[in-house]
């Protein structure tokens, strides 16, 4: 059986045999003893028409609402407004879900933060991320591919490294396992200063990725009986 809900801004069609005895609000108000029924077969309710919007949504699929931006995060104030409007219908598990914040619970934000080789190499890297990889590409060129719901923030840190040199300045940088033939020809050849160990700054990639987490499955699920 469908009725039309009128408020003041626009109207509203539903079945309510689909929901009805989620609210003791609405309850009342089809059971005809509040005798609230227009000549034209309508109810015409004081509310705000944005608000009850969500109100009959969650009525009909009895999703529990999160109202989240990336940028902006939790709407906070439309939190509030429903919560009062969940009140003056009596729909106890939605007003139980935003009196107790149980929204926040809903969305979890991960970071991932990982450095990329040094720009002095001139190899080809790849580094694996979940659900998506990074790469630097001759030693110009950062190419990130991840999901449409992570952030990726990338940029330049010096670090300080200690690299071993050959001291014969035969292998250039190495170790000094390697090069210990190295070191006694250049003590015998009177070489000195080309090798050994050097602190050196080093320019690398640091990504930073945050992911946004949705928990269906709790706004399905949260609070049922």
């Amino acid at each position: 059986m469908h009725v039309t809900i009128k408020t003041s801004q626009r109207n509203f069609v539903t079945d309510p045999d689909g929901w009805l005895g989620q609210s003791l609000y609405f309850n009342n108000l089809f059971s005809g003893e509040w005798g609230d029924k227009q000549e034209d077969s309508s109810y015409f309710i004081e509310t705000d028409a944005n608000l009850f919007e969500h109100i009959l949504r969650y009525l009909r699929t009895g999703v529990l609402p999160v109202f989240y931006d990336r940028l902006a995060g939790h709407d906070f104030p439309l939190y509030q407004a429903l919560l009062g409007e969940s009140r003056y219908f009596a729909i106890d598990r939605l007003e139980k879900w935003l009196c107790e914040q149980k929204y926040l619970e809903a969305v979890k934000i991960q970071y991932i933060a990982k450095e990329t080789q040094e720009r002095g190499s001139y190899q080809k890297h790849t580094t694996c991320w979940p659900n998506g990889h990074t790469s630097i590409l001759e030693d110009h060129f950062v190419e990130i591919t991840t999901r449409s719901n992570m952030e990726t923030t990338i940029f330049p840190v010096t670090v300080q490294r200690n690299e071993f040199y050959c001291p014969d300045a035969k292998h250039g940088k190495s170790s000094e396992e390697y090069c210990r033939s190295c070191a006694g020809r250049a003590r015998d050849q009177g070489i000195q200063g080309v090798g050994g160990w050097r602190t050196e700054d080093e320019l690398i990639w640091c990504i930073v990725q945050k992911e946004v987490v949705f928990d269906h499955d709790l706004c399905v699920n949260a609070f049922r009986e």
